[in-house]
């Protein structure tokens, strides 16, 4: 079912980014005085958080426009845009704060453990709210759940920081800021890694992870009258919107009424089983129920490249 965000959803965002925003500036400063690596670096992953909100922000907004022009989607794969976007902002700042790491096990500064304890505090303290706030959008929406993930795990990259003021305050060891920034590091890699992988996966049009395509097709085909399926291509539009299309092949014989019926019911199982609710199938009349080569599922090229373009059942048009 395609999910719609309303006003409500933007307001979350755009003042979860005012507070993150304020509390970022609040906290480099911080860091700067107390000569604190890991609270910069995690100033710095809350840079990136507000980057995440922002572009969340205007990705729900976009997405509300109307399909017109050459948009026939509309504007639903903005939010994989923004999120290809905040993916790469992601690992360049790991790889800042990596290096940063690097240079203060070199090159290690007095710390104070006290500011470290109490600004990360307060981190942990604004990040938790605004995951928990978003975590309602969260549960339909791609957008916000990824947005609501960069603040929880901000909140988890704050209390390494306490961990660190905690070890730095009582015993001393300022190498432990920087083994923290390291972890920060590793920790927003990995995120922005998995949200590259997952946009990457939308622009490439992959079928949806919750959605098989061989078990597609075994649906369909279980459906009486259906001789095979074919051409079946399955890809996510944008949030909650997955579209299909097929070749469906039917005994010789099949009149156009009970194609018509039986598409109906495929559309049908198609959404309530897997919740597809743009499918677009081609009926084909055939005489012999059979298929080619498993490339006829997908309809792949053949190798030799003299050779027509074969799907394994006649067209008739």
């Amino acid at each position: 079912m395609a999910h719609v965000h309303g006003p409500t959803s933007g307001r979350k965002m755009w003042l979860s980014l005012a507070v993150t925003l304020s509390f970022c500036t609040f906290e480099a400063i911080a860091g700067k005085a107390s000569h604190s690596l890991a609270l910069v670096s995690d100033a710095g992953h809350n840079l990136s958080d507000a980057l995440a909100l922002g572009l969340a922000a205007y990705a729900l907004h976009s997405m509300s426009r109307p399909a017109k022009g050459r948009h026939t989607y509309g504007f639903q794969r903005i939010s994989a845009l923004t999120a290809l976007f905040n993916a790469s902002a992601l690992i360049v700042i790991a790889i800042l704060i990596g290096l940063g790491a690097l240079e203060r096990f070199q090159h290690p500064q007095p710390l104070a453990g006290n500011i470290m304890i109490w600004v990360a505090l307060i981190s942990v303290l604004m990040n938790t709210l605004i995951a928990v706030a978003l975590a309602g959008d969260a549960k339909n929406s791609l957008n916000s759940r990824a947005a609501m993930i960069h603040m929880a795990g901000d909140a988890i990259s704050a209390a390494g920081v306490v961990a660190a003021g905690i070890v730095v305050r009582y015993t001393g060891w300022g190498y432990a800021d920087a083994v923290v920034s390291l972890l920060i590091a590793a920790f927003i890699a990995w995120s922005g890694v998995g949200v590259l992988r997952e946009a990457g996966d939308i622009l490439m049009e992959k079928a949806p992870r919750h959605l098989d395509p061989a078990e597609l097709a075994a649906t369909i085909r279980e459906i009486p009258s259906v001789c095979n399926v074919h051409d079946l291509h399955v890809w996510t539009v944008g949030e909650g919107r997955s579209f299909l299309s097929c070749h469906v092949a039917f005994a010789a014989g099949t009149s156009l009424d009970a194609c018509s019926s039986v598409i109906n019911n495929i559309a049908g199982q198609l959404r309530k089983s897997f919740s597809i609710d743009h499918a677009t199938i081609q009926p084909e009349i055939v005489g012999a129920c059979e298929m080619a080569s498993l490339n006829a599922f997908y309809c792949a090229p053949e190798p030799k490249p003299t050779q027509a373009h074969h799907h394994g059942c006649t067209h008739h048009h």
